[in-house]
């Protein structure tokens, strides 16, 4: 189920890279599913679509409890290994109203990598983050990680947050809200994120 169903990237599942795929397996199972309740009714076999639901509901919970299981442990560890060294990132992109915010940065193992700001900037600040406007930034040590997400520095705590985003560095499409305010929710001291060490 995870492999049908989450990634992001490159690494997506061919249901999250084709948007038309989910459409069509879930028509198509609706359909497969009312043609066997109107085949059931002309055989007279009466109690068979009560028995189908039943199958069905019970084969969805089993394929469906893994994938929960395994997306609660993967949200609920900690983050990879923060490298906690400042480095100039100038702005490449910000689009979607401030929620994609791409920035170009000098990697600890030398090369170039674009990554998404972790941090989703509140209105009222994301005029700043123009193309080519400079900003601090923080990256994962893990050169692995170097293309998902960096973290703005302390430097820039006078930016207000309105959300979080760390993209493909756990699950794909992991994100939220926070109660706006100034500061990193991820570098507070009262921070619910950890990074290992």
């Amino acid at each position: 189920m995870h492999r049908l169903f989450v990634g992001s990237g490159p690494d997506a599942s061919f249901l999250i890279r084709h948007d038309w795929a989910i459409l069509v397996v879930v028509l198509s199972g609706c359909g497969g599913f009312v043609a066997l309740i109107v085949l059931a009714t002309i055989q007279g076999w009466a109690p068979t679509p009560m028995w189908i639901v039943i199958a069905i509901g019970l084969v969805s919970v089993l394929l469906t409890i893994p994938t929960f299981v395994y997306l609660h442990r993967a949200t609920r560890g900690p983050l990879p290994a923060l490298d906690r060294t400042p480095r100039t990132a100038p702005v490449v992109l910000n689009a979607d109203g401030g929620q994609t915010i791409l920035v170009e940065y000098r990697g600890a193992d030398g090369e170039m990598h674009s990554a998404q700001l972790a941090d989703i900037i509140e209105g009222s600040h994301q005029d700043r983050f123009t193309p080519n406007s400079c900003w601090q930034v923080y990256a994962f040590r893990d050169v692995a990680h170097a293309d998902t997400v960096v973290f703005l520095t302390q430097t820039h705590d006078d930016v207000w947050r309105a959300g979080w985003k760390i993209d493909g560095v756990r699950i794909g499409g992991e994100s939220g809200p926070i109660k706006p305010g100034p500061g990193s929710p991820f570098l507070r001291e009262d921070s619910t994120w950890e990074f290992t060490s």
